[in-house]
C-alpha cells in the first residue's frame, strides 16, 4: 500500500507539472538518460534498472544474494526550460531514485520500522533545483550531484551493487563519488575547452530545522578541460570541502583525473584521490586511492577493466587492492545488459569484499 500511494503521488505531481508546461517556452531540456520530450518545454525522462547480485564479505561467511540494484540506479525525473528574456532561461530539474527490486529507495536490509519515513521510502530525491542559464553561465539553487561526482565519472556501474565506490575503487559517501549535496548555491560555466563548477552550502547546522546533508560553509568545486592539448584528452581537478568538523578545522577531498582515447574503440583513465573527509575512504580511516582503468568497445559491448589501490593513513590493515571487470552489452539504443565481477582485497586481513552481479537497464 505504501508503494502504491507513493507511485500515485509521483504520477499526480508529474502530471500537474506537465500540464503547467503549456505556459512555458518551446526550448527543451537535455538529459543523457532520455530522448522523450513534450512540445511544452517539459522533458520527462528516466531509467529503470533491475539487478541480481551475490556478495561475500570475509572468508567463510555466507553469501548475501539480492534482487535489487544495490544503490538505486533507477531514476524518474522532470526537466524544463523556459525563456525569460533574450539570452536568459529559467531551467529546473526534479529527479527521484527508486528500486523496483525491493520496492524501496535504499537497501531494504537497512530499513527499520522506527525510521521508515526516512529509510524505506519508495522514492528518494536525488536532484531538485531551479536556476538561470545566462550568457555568463548557470546560476541556481537546490540539491545537486556535486562536481566531485559528475566530473571525471568513469564507472559504468555507478549506483549498482558492483560499483567501484562500493569496493574501494573510488571514494564513497556524499563527500566522495556518491550521493548528492543538498541546500547548495551553484554556479557553472563553459569557456572554450574549460568547464568550471562551484557549489556552496548555505544551511546553518545550528538550526533545529536543518535536515540537510551539508552544513553552512561546505563546498564542492571542479574544473575540467576537454580536447585542449590533444584531441581525445580530458583532464581536471575537483574538491569537496567539509567545513564543520568536530574539534578541528575543515577537511577536504581532492581528486586529479584524466582520460585519453588511445584508439577508435579504446580509452584509458586514471585518477588520484587524497581523502581527508570522514567516511570517504572507509569508516575507519582516511587515505589515498589511485585508480587506473580502460573501456574497450567490441561491437555492441563496452568492456570495463579497473584496478585501484588504497593506501590508508592509519593502520596497514586498511590498505587494499581492488580489481573489477564488467561488460555492458547494448541490446538497443535504450536498453543494455551488464554483468561483472569486482573484489576489494585487503592486504593484512580476511575481510575481503567480492561481488558478482548482472543487471538490465532501460532508458526513456
Amino acid at each position: 500500500m505504501k508503494n502504491f500511494l507513493s507511485m500515485a503521488f509521483i504520477l499526480a505531481f508529474s502530471s500537474s507539472l506537465y500540464a503547467g508546461g503549456a505556459q512555458m517556452g518551446s526550448n527543451q531540456g537535455n538529459n543523457a538518460m532520455s530522448s522523450a520530450k513534450s512540445s511544452s518545454g517539459v522533458h520527462f525522462y528516466g531509467r529503470i534498472y533491475i539487478g541480481y547480485d551475490d556478495k561475500q564479505t570475509g572468508s567463510g561467511t555466507a553469501d548475501v544474494e539480492n534482487l535489487d540494484d544495490g544503490a538505486s540506479k533507477s531514476r524518474l525525473g522532470l526537466k524544463f526550460t523556459e525563456t525569460i528574456s533574450s539570452g536568459v532561461q529559467l531551467v529546473g530539474n526534479l529527479e527521484y531514485k527508486f528500486d523496483i527490486g525491493d520496492g524501496t529507495s535504499t537497501n531494504e536490509t537497512s530499513c527499520a520500522a522506527t525510521s521508515e519515513a526516512t529509510t524505506c521510502r519508495t522514492f528518494d530525491l536525488n536532484v531538485g533545483n531551479l536556476g538561470f542559464k545566462t550568457p555568463f553561465g548557470y546560476i541556481g539553487a537546490g540539491t545537486y550531484e556535486s562536481p566531485y561526482k559528475t566530473m571525471g565519472q568513469f564507472d559504468n556501474n555507478i549506483d549498482t551493487a558492483i560499483a567501484l565506490n562500493a569496493h574501494g575503487g573510488t571514494s564513497q559517501g556524499n563527500g566522495g563519488i556518491d550521493g548528492n549535496v543538498e541546500s547548495m548555491l551553484a554556479y557553472s560555466a563553459t569557456m572554450g575547452p574549460a568547464t568550471f563548477s562551484y557549489m556552496y552550502a548555505v544551511s546553518d547546522s545550528r538550526s533545529a530545522n536543518d535536515n540537510t546533508n551539508t552544513d553552512q560553509g561546505d563546498y564542492s568545486m571542479g574544473i575540467q578541460f576537454k580536447n585542449m592539448l590533444v584531441h581525445g584528452l580530458s583532464f581536471g581537478y575537483s574538491r569537496y570541502h567539509d567545513q564543520s568538523v568536530s574539534g578541528g578545522s575543515g577537511t577536504s577531498n581532492d581528486r586529479f583525473y584524466a582520460s585519453m582515447k588511445v584508439m577508435p574503440n579504446m580509452g584509458v583513465f586514471v585518477s588520484h584521490e587524497d581523502l581527508a573527509v570522514a567516511g570517504s575512504y572507509n569508516t575507519s580511516t582516511v587515505g589515498d586511492i589511485r585508480t587506473i582503468g580502460t573501456h574497450y568497445k567490441m561491437g555492441m559491448t563496452d568492456w570495463q577493466v579497473v584496478y585501484a589501490k588504497g593506501d590508508s593513513d592509519g593502520a596497514a590493515t586498511n590498505d587494499y587492492k581492488t580489481l573489477g571487470v564488467s561488460a555492458q552489452m547494448n541490446l538497443s539504443k535504450t536498453t543494455d545488459l551488464t554483468f561483472g565481477y569486482i573484489k576489494q582485497d585487503f592486504d593484512s586481513t580476511g575481510s575481503d569484499i567480492t561481488t558478482r552481479g548482472i543487471g538490465l537497464t532501460h532508458k526513456f
